[in-house]
């Protein structure tokens, strides 16, 4: 029997059909691969998307805390007026003697605002802070001051009565007392006098009542 042998072209063919076979393999394996990565990058992204961060209260930052507060009016009472406002130098003439006290006969500059009602009100901290001081003052009566942070406190002055005491820590809108009165002549028996310190030196109450505390720091 004769041995048959392989033309020269028929081994070179098969090479090329089994390259040709392993490359279409690859490639589909890979397009494959590729779609299966793509379909979970897809539902992570929707995971991520949809993923609330769960922050518990002991967890937030104390900046986060703070801009909860809000800065308040120290009453929440309607029948409350201003019975003298902030002394202004850049005020008209008028305002400026509407934001006179007088007292034994002489007048000064107001260096607050006066509030005045026919009825008892509460008097609230207009914002958080601690008390650093409780007195009496013999023209103004029982006073309240509240420190903010180092730049910045509050004076409550005519409370008839004092509800806190020294070192309390407060929250903004905490009642801290109720309107009482003062010497100083033609003012109603339920009264508040209150000042506001920032950096050492006095600002009108009822434009700090609409500031941002972040710019108060």
């Amino acid at each position: 029997m004769k041995k048959r042998k392989l033309k020269g072209y028929v081994l070179p063919t098969v090479y090329v059909l089994v390259i040709a076979v392993l490359f279409i393999s690859v490639s589909f394996l890979g397009s494959a691969l590729q779609k299966e990565l793509q379909y979970q990058d897809l539902a992570t992204d929707v995971l991520d998307d949809n993923v609330t961060p769960v922050i518990k209260e002991e967890e937030k930052t104390e900046t986060e805390i703070t801009a909860e507060s809000k800065i308040v009016k120290p009453f929440t009472a309607t029948s409350v007026g201003i019975s003298k406002s902030y002394y202004d130098m850049m005020d008209d003439e008028a305002t400026q003697e509407n934001s006179l006290v007088y007292y034994e006969q002489t007048y000064l500059q107001n260096s607050g605002v006066l509030y005045s009602s026919d009825e008892v009100f509460d008097i609230i901290a207009t914002y958080d802070g601690t008390i650093t001081n409780v007195s009496t003052d013999e023209i103004l009566g029982n006073v309240v001051e509240i420190t903010h942070n180092p730049n910045l406190k509050t004076v409550y002055y005519s409370l008839g009565e004092v509800t806190v005491k020294k070192d309390d820590v407060v929250k903004s809108g905490d009642i801290i007392g109720k309107s009482g009165d003062n010497l100083l002549e033609g003012e109603k028996d339920n009264s508040l006098l209150v000042e506001v310190y920032y950096n050492g030196n006095t600002i009108d109450p009822e434009d700090f009542y609409n500031m941002n505390i972040k710019d108060l720091q």
